[in-house]
């Protein structure tokens, strides 16, 4: 069986009318002209063409032709290649990750002397950071030439000159997307900002100077509960992020909030509007809880969507945890003496004294 393959295989190779030999290792140079001050570093390269050390096929002689090959390997050579021809600045500069698609050269014979050729490279650069590498561009690239079949350096010359090309047109790419490419941005900045909403007859939002009346709870009371009034509150959180010159800028804005069709009363008396009162008071003071959290965050563009995320979730447990804890104790403010400790209680809160607080959140 294995003879009549070998026999099957010289046959194939007869009528094509190519000798296939032995391997030809090409090398490349420095850049010419190395990229000098350079805002990236390419510290990783990745072969992700799965076939292979081998770039293709090249006529050597006649018509013999032999697997091409660079260096020790597509990998390690660019490797090398970009780290000599890539001098970065010694400041903050992008960690880069190139994954290598495509590199493949074809050659056909013109002439008894003469072969035509084809190379093509398709490079993915990435931002490599703590996790997953992060997508920036993709390079496609190649040229077409005619050489002497006994020029081998010609074809060498060629992939020398295409991987300069991609060089070049990443670095002039990476310097234009610099200051505005959230991927390449240097910091990140909250912004916290404090605005004042108007209120309408759908929601209420949180004022000092207007406290919650009886007009605004609109809905029918529930047959079901045994409550005298319940309050509908909550806590939302809005950002969406920009770059400028370079960095991250997140405003985030925190919004308290009642809404008059989901909460209901059955006597109107000031004591039960004072109870529900401060469940409004309670989600004011988690929002500056969140406030003063957030201001103190230490964040970076790989880590501040997942800090600031988790910062809200934090503050939306606290606020349901102090909402049951304050109904629990007061027994929905039948408790008066109790009701009475935590009035004074979210006053010094809403002054920005937690102690009392937060000796209740850790019993």
């Amino acid at each position: 069986m294995k003879s009549t393959c070998l026999v099957f295989l010289f046959c194939v190779l007869s009528i094509s009318g190519r000798v296939y030999s032995q391997n030809v290792t090409f090398g490349f140079k420095t850049k010419q002209e190395p990229i000098e001050n350079a805002i990236f570093e390419i510290i990783e390269v990745q072969d992700g063409r799965k076939v292979g050390e081998s770039i293709g096929k090249i006529y050597t002689q006649g018509t013999v032709m032999s697997t091409a090959q660079i260096g020790d390997g597509v990998a390690q050579t660019l490797k090398n290649y970009f780290k000599t021809s890539v001098k970065s600045q010694n400041e903050t500069k992008q960690a880069i990750l190139v994954n290598v698609e495509q590199f493949e050269i074809k050659e056909t014979k013109s002439t008894n002397t003469v072969a035509g050729g084809e190379l093509k490279l398709k490079f993915g650069f990435y931002v490599k950071g703590s996790f997953d590498p992060i997508h920036l561009m993709d390079y496609e690239g190649g040229m077409n030439y005619r050489r002497s079949i006994n020029r081998l350096d010609l074809a060498e010359r060629v992939i020398q000159q295409a991987l300069d090309n991609s060089l070049d047109y990443f670095n002039q790419w990476i310097n234009s997307q610099a200051l505005n490419n959230r991927a390449l941005a240097g910091s990140v900045r909250l912004i916290i900002e404090n605005k004042a909403f108007e209120s309408d007859q759908d929601t209420v939002f949180y004022d000092f100077k207007r406290p919650l009346k009886w007009s605004d709870f609109t809905n029918r009371p529930k047959s079901s509960s045994s409550y005298n009034a319940m309050i509908f509150t909550s806590l939302a959180m809005e950002g969406r992020p920009f770059v400028e010159d370079g960095s991250i800028i997140m405003p985030l804005i925190i919004k308290v909030y009642m809404l008059p069709g989901q909460s209901w009363v059955r006597d109107k008396n000031d004591y039960s509007l004072n109870h529900e009162q401060r469940h409004f008071d309670v989600v004011r003071v988690v929002a500056d809880r969140l406030t003063n959290n957030l201001q103190n965050l230490d964040v970076n563009p790989e880590n501040y969507e997942a800090l600031v995320n988790d910062a809200y979730f934090d503050a939306y447990r606290e606020m349901n945890k102090l909402q049951e804890l304050y109904d629990g104790q007061t027994s929905h403010g039948r408790k008066r003496d109790i009701q009475e400790r935590w009035n004074r209680m979210l006053d010094m809160a809403l002054k920005g004294d937690y102690t009392a607080l937060e000796n209740v959140l850790s019993e």
